[in-house]
């Protein structure tokens, strides 16, 4: 049976407030791909606690080794001043945290996340509220999909990796991550977006949080020996 649930937070949750393809398109640095730049930009500030801007803005400069760039400089200051005040959960977030705490399943966060801003929108959004545990990558100096990130988490919910089911939008982040450690996975793919599962493949894939009740439904089937769930493999 499925004891816990653990989600992402940037584009699970709540919307990105960094638009990867246009923050890497500033950059001098020529021939880096987007997803290149996404997990060299995660390595630079999302693994230590910073003071103020001046510290990560630093590091970020140094990772991608950026002379003076005014357009860089104010996207990344517009990233994490006036876009972060304008952060809420996604439309049915709230509802299906609600929903899954009542039908008494455990709820962890497990994010890649900047510690700049980061205590102040848990309390605006009360993350602890709907969440019995959180993990912030910048906390334990691990970057999903390191193994560290998911072991953290489920030592915190007490529950084994079978028990579990992540639920993320990333398909090297969340499900590469999950599948590594044993974990059950569900991909948020809320544009539907052609897969390439050459390199990784999802459990469960849903458009919308409301979908992840289905998920559970064919998991619990599963653990049951039942075949009530439609999405359940038939027998040869």
């Amino acid at each position: 049976m499925i004891k816990a649930i653990v989600f992402d937070l940037w584009r699970t949750l709540i919307p990105a407030t960094i638009d990867f393809v246009h923050l890497a398109a500033l950059i001098k640095e020529e021939n880096v791909s987007v997803p290149e730049f996404v997990e060299r930009y995660e390595k630079a500030v999302q693994l230590k606690k910073y003071k103020n801007f001046e510290e990560l803005r630093k590091d970020f400069f140094d990772a991608f080794s950026e002379e003076p760039n005014e357009l860089l400089e104010q996207e990344i200051y517009e990233v994490y001043t006036n876009r972060f005040d304008k952060i809420r959960f996604f439309p049915e977030t709230e509802k299906v945290l609600r929903k899954l705490k009542a039908e008494g399943y455990k709820l962890g966060l497990l994010s890649n996340t900047e510690s700049l801003k980061a205590k102040e929108l848990e309390d605006r959004l009360h993350f602890k509220d709907f969440f019995d545990e959180i993990v912030y990558s910048f906390e334990i100096n691990a970057i999903k999909p390191d193994p560290k990130a998911f072991s953290a988490i489920l030592k915190k919910l007490k529950v084994k990796p079978e028990e579990a089911l992540m639920v993320g939008d990333s398909l090297r982040s969340d499900i590469l991550g999950a599948q590594g450690v044993g974990m059950h996975n569900c991909l948020v793919n809320r544009l539907g977006k052609v897969l390439d599962s050459a390199k990784a493949k999802p459990e469960f894939e849903v458009k919308s949080l409301d979908e992840v009740f289905r998920a559970l439904g064919v998991l619990n089937a599963q653990s049951k020996g039942t075949h009530k769930a439609k999405s359940l493999p038939k027998k040869k």
